[in-house]
């Protein structure tokens, strides 16, 4: 009797964050793809922060142009006039891509918190897709706070964090450290490789030495249903899987969010510092 295979990623509905940052414009484009591939149905959501609208009203908030570095006093109005223009921009862009991908999509305008909005939209949809930084970030490799919410133990289902100029790509590093969690994580790379005909990384995270074979072996057992070709490296700690992400070539991080429990700052670090499209899965 053949042995089961590890579920599958089933991707039905996904929900990409947008706003005017060139990371949000590789997340829409990864979205797009990810929605193409596995025929699912895709939500753009744009959303106008109700504390910027808040802040525009008081007299003491000023802006900077991003061009011409000059400083004026914020207005409500044209702030909102702003934030259209950008919306409008924005679905002309999804409206685009969606249509060369031949991708059913729907773009929504909220108003409102941006974490809440993005989390309450994720709710009902299997992937959620961001940007690493929003349009006003400053620090380009510091996540934003957008993402920072996507990445933290509350948010809801799979979620893809991407920066300007990555994408989905082989080959696809899987972290395992034994936990149920990690072995979903596995079927999920395992799905991404099963579409992407390429080889499987395993970065086996186990803390004491002889925990490893054993791992290994139960590792080999989720995947020997499937015909992909894998790899193992052993790490035996957070900062050594950090060095390894560092150093690895290109390719996409598939990563069990339980690790953001127990070392929650550190796998933050590895994520704005690494530049691999991450995928957390809880």
């Amino acid at each position: 009797m053949s042995e089961p295979k590890v579920p599958l990623l089933t991707i039905r509905r996904i929900v990409v964050a947008v706003d005017a940052s060139p990371h949000s414009h590789a997340a829409l484009e990864a979205a797009v793809d990810m929605a193409s591939r596995f025929q699912a149905e895709l939500l753009a959501l744009f959303v106008e922060d109700a504390n910027v609208l808040r802040a525009a009203e008081l007299p003491f908030t000023h802006e900077v142009g991003q061009y011409s570095a000059l400083r004026r006093a914020m207005e409500r109005t044209r702030m909102e006039r702003k934030l259209r223009a950008r919306s409008r921009r924005i679905e002309e862009s999804f409206r685009l891509l969606a249509d060369r991908g031949t991708v059913q999509g729907t773009f929504r305008v909220a108003r409102g918190n941006v974490g809440s909005e993005i989390h309450s939209a994720a709710q009902e949809a299997d992937v959620l897709i961001v940007g690493r930084a929003g349009w006003s970030q400053i620090r380009r490799r510091q996540l934003g706070s957008t993402a920072r919410a996507a990445c933290s133990d509350s948010a809801p289902g799979v979620t893809m964090v991407l920066r300007e100029g990555e994408r989905i790509s082989p080959p696809i590093h899987a972290v395992y450290d034994g936990s149920v969690l990690s072995e979903h994580a596995l079927g999920i790379a395992a799905a991404l490789v099963e579409r992407l005909a390429q080889p499987l990384r395993v970065l086996l995270l186990a803390h004491q030495v002889d925990q490893v074979e054993g791992m290994k072996e139960r590792a080999a057992a989720q995947l020997h249903p499937y015909d992909v070709i894998r790899q193992y490296q052993v790490l035996t700690s957070v900062p050594d899987l950090m060095r390894a992400v560092r150093t690895t070539g290109p390719g996409t991080l598939v990563l069990p969010a339980r690790l953001l429990t127990s070392d929650g700052e550190a796998i933050l670090t590895l994520i704005e510092e690494t530049d691999l499209p991450v995928l957390l899965v809880r």
